[in-house]
């Protein structure tokens, strides 16, 4: 019986507390109340959503602005391509013979007026040797034979001989003369025959390829045993996609970047456009100009170029995707930083480039411009800039 009466007690304790955590806490009672209850009906979600609402109307449309400056306004086309020499000289020896020496190796430097090879000289010496001897013998024979005059006119003078036989002697003399002049020309023949054997570099350059190896046997007409390159002036060969082929003619400036000077600059110019498309990569293969006094381009090089297209300084620009034109007028959002506010502000541009455009009226310095959620905005429209852009100088 006891224990029955305890076991009563404790069930009603535990319906007494489970009841107070229900109305105190805001349990399962205030659960019921939300689903069942009157209030339910007077918390529909749409009045939950109005004071978010409220506070997007009073914080205004997120947008990012550019801040106007006066810049140096460029439109670069870019193009890759190769370093090569501005003239490009094929080399051959002006004799058949064996070759002797190559003083250098692909990729020298070599000046003007060194020796760049030698064929096996050891017969044009000994023929200048040869004609040496015969020009020497030559000459002997000449002094005699003027000897001979000078007594045979004395002898003619004094009536010791007749005149036919100073003719004689002075006719001698005359075919020794003639033998001198010969050998003469043979040696001078001989020591050109000599020079033929050797290479020289006809300015600075570098050697670009050889194909001749000492010992191999070469004639005038081996084809491109010599290669060398002018390197004090080269050009980048770069290549002008279709669609901008209109865009380039001769004497614009570019500046060319390499690998080996990554942040330095190499002025140049157009100075030739070919007619033709290239048939391997379907671009305009254009020429540009650089000097390279300081040698410090290399044909063969990798090549960015940065045609400019147009260039002007102090100019005000604005990315395109802030302007919004119309059929008669171009305008853009001015940010009114006081109110928080768009205003429409009717502009005049110049120079378009594929990034931005020039301004000529409209706008001034520290002008805020919208550059998103153009199409959300009118006159008056709130709103809060998210981030502000500046373009570099």
């Amino acid at each position: 019986m006891r224990r029955s009466i305890f076991i009563f007690i404790a069930f009603v304790m535990i319906i007494i507390g489970v009841v107070w955590w229900g109305v105190e806490k805001g349990g399962w009672v205030e659960k019921w109340k939300s689903v069942f209850g009157k209030d339910a009906a007077q918390q529909e979600l749409p009045l939950e959503d109005e004071p978010q609402k409220a506070g997007f109307i009073k914080r205004g449309l997120s947008l990012k602005v550019y801040k106007i400056s006066r810049t140096t306004f460029e439109d670069l086309l870019p193009a890759m391509g190769t370093i090569k020499g501005l003239i490009t000289r094929k080399l051959n020896f002006e004799a058949t013979g064996l070759v002797d020496l190559v003083s250098f190796r692909e990729g020298d430097l070599v000046r003007e007026g060194q020796l760049i090879g030698r064929l096996r000289q050891t017969e044009a010496y000994l023929k200048i040797d040869y004609n040496r001897a015969k020009l020497k013998s030559a000459m002997v024979s000449l002094a005699q034979a003027e000897k001979k005059v000078k007594m045979h006119r004395e002898l003619y003078d004094i009536g010791a001989i007749n005149q036919l036989k100073l003719s004689e002697v002075e006719a001698e003399a005359g075919n020794a003369k003639h033998q001198v002049e010969a050998a003469q020309v043979e040696t001078s023949s001989a020591r050109e025959e000599l020079k033929k054997t050797e290479m020289y570099a006809p300015s600075d350059c570098v050697l670009n390829e050889r194909n001749i190896e000492i010992g191999e046997l070469v004639s005038p007409y081996t084809p491109k045993a010599i290669e060398v390159v002018e390197i004090d002036t080269v050009f980048a060969e770069v290549g002008v996609v279709e669609r901008d082929v209109t865009k380039i003619k001769i004497g614009q400036l570019s500046r060319i970047y390499v690998d080996g000077y990554p942040d330095l600059p190499f002025d140049g110019i157009i100075d030739n456009i070919y007619p033709a498309l290239s048939d391997k990569t379907r671009t305009l293969p254009v020429e540009i100009k650089i000097d390279n006094s300081r040698r410090m381009l290399m044909p063969g090089m990798f090549a960015r170029a940065d045609i400019i297209l147009f260039e002007k300084p102090g100019v005000i620009s604005i990315p395109r995707i802030a302007l919004k034109k119309l059929e008669d007028a171009s305008l853009v959002f001015i940010i009114d930083e006081a109110t928080n506010t768009a205003q429409e502000r009717l502009v005049e541009t110049g120079y378009e480039s594929t990034d931005y455009i020039e301004i000529l009226r409209g706008l001034k310095e520290g002008d805020l411009v919208a550059i998103s959620n153009i199409e959300q905005l009118t006159s008056g429209t709130p709103v809060q800039i998210t981030e502000i852009q500046v373009r570099e100088i």
